[in-house]
């Protein structure tokens, strides 16, 4: 049993892995205010796991889930970072600068599929991950996530309501909940088709294109041909451990 740990910007994805099967998936809220206890009260709800893998893109948050894994299980976290060795060539200038979960996710991609593929990851910020056919990792793009931009319109203006992302009727909007609703999703399904036609045309080949994250059920409908893998990034940190420890 390997627990596999994704710390994203808004919440910990925690996947419990029975060799290659994911037996079971659920989500902690990320606050590194929280104590100590609170995660290990959280994490002893999980089987007894033989590893625990993570990788985090909230480095005020590793140390504490480091000591709460260890309180837990009596085992030591694996972190995965870029100097990590995965098979996976980092060909981008600054390979220091690669966050965990975009790692991961070109991980997955070179083991799932073999061949140039991209990811687009719906979560706090939505991302952009490209593999060539070795399964080496080329880079990509970086978007504000379509919740951070519906919060920002509400913060950021006097009148504005906060409003869930969703796809509405029209994009012509009839009261200012609509206007919203029409200008996020329409506006933001534009700007993924552009950065998806663009990142298609630097790449060689037919690449895969596979959507993950939270928000990517929605965006899926109005983007025909990529193929949903809900838990790209959990899968990525089990073959991660699989190529740390069987090489």
């Amino acid at each position: 049993m390997l627990l596999a740990v994704d710390v994203g910007n808004t919440n910990l994805t925690i996947g419990l892995f029975d060799g290659d099967r994911l037996v079971r998936r659920w989500r902690l809220q990320t606050d590194p205010r929280r104590c100590v206890a609170w995660y290990v009260e959280r994490l002893r709800r999980s089987p007894h796991p033989q590893a625990v893998i993570y990788g985090s893109v909230v480095p005020s948050l590793d140390a504490k889930l480091e000591v709460a894994v260890r309180k837990s299980f009596g085992l030591k976290a694996c972190a995965i970072t870029p100097r990590t060795r995965l098979g996976v060539k980092l060909k981008v200038r600054r390979p220091g600068q690669v966050g965990a979960d975009r790692l991961l996710n070109a991980v997955a991609l070179k083991a799932l599929f073999g061949r140039t593929a991209i990811a687009i990851d719906f979560g706090t910020a939505t991302t952009f991950d490209c593999v060539d056919a070795e399964g080496d990792y080329l880079g990509g793009a970086i978007l504000l996530g379509p919740d951070c931009a519906a919060r920002a319109l509400h913060e950021f203006t006097a009148k504005l309501p906060l409003v869930k992302v969703r796809k509405p009727a029209t994009v012509m909007g009839k009261d200012t909940v609509h206007c919203l609703e029409a200008g996020l999703y329409f506006g933001y399904l534009g700007m993924i088709k552009e950065v998806l036609a663009r990142t298609k045309a630097e790449m060689s080949g037919r690449p895969t294109v596979v959507a993950t994250g939270g928000l990517a059920p929605l965006f899926l409908r109005d983007l025909p041909g990529v193929r949903h893998e809900p838990d790209l990034t959990l899968h990525g940190l089990r073959f991660a451990h699989e190529i740390s420890h069987h090489g």
